[in-house]
């Protein structure tokens, strides 16, 4: 619940590849219910002031990996199964792109010998502050990996 919440029993059962029934057994006592788009999910207690007052005014790349993307309700996060289709595909999964509490596209890195860009597919119009956010985190990216970026190609 502290990485994941709000969350409910089968949605933690499924993450650890567990019995609802075992979660149910182990559930916190510090567990507290909150409504999620209609559904009943609980949070830790001391974990939901932090939700409420969540800043939500930030641009991320998130890898393919990221803890956030591992989260079992994928309609919560992504609620077109389209796009959920192309943000969790079987093969070859991209990254994805957060601004401002929501997924907005997604991102694969493209290196060609000493040539590094960053492939952005966003799902709405970004606006020229949030585009100059995802280049900021291309060049975060790409100082990290060790090789200057190109640019940063976004889809039409």
């Amino acid at each position: 619940l502290r990485l994941l919440g709000p969350a409910t029993p089968k949605h933690v059962a499924d993450y650890l590849d567990a019995p609802v029934k075992e979660v149910k057994a182990r559930w916190p006592g510090d567990a507290v219910e909150v409504s999620v788009d209609g559904e009943t999910r609980w949070l830790l207690a001391a974990d939901e002031a932090a939700l409420t007052s969540a800043e939500v005014s930030t641009t991320r790349l998130l890898g393919p990996f990221d803890l956030f993307l591992q989260a079992k309700d994928r309609a919560t996060l992504v609620p077109d199964a389209a796009r959920a289709k192309e943000l969790w595909p079987v093969l070859g999964r991209p990254g994805a792109v957060l601004a401002d509490g929501e997924l907005a596209g997604t991102w694969r890195p493209r290196k060609s010998g000493r040539s590094f860009t960053v492939a952005v597919q966003p799902w709405r119009r970004l606006p020229g502050s949030t585009r100059d956010a995802v280049v900021a985190e291309a060049e975060r990216l790409a100082a990290y990996r060790g090789v200057p970026l190109a640019g940063v190609d976004f889809a039409a």
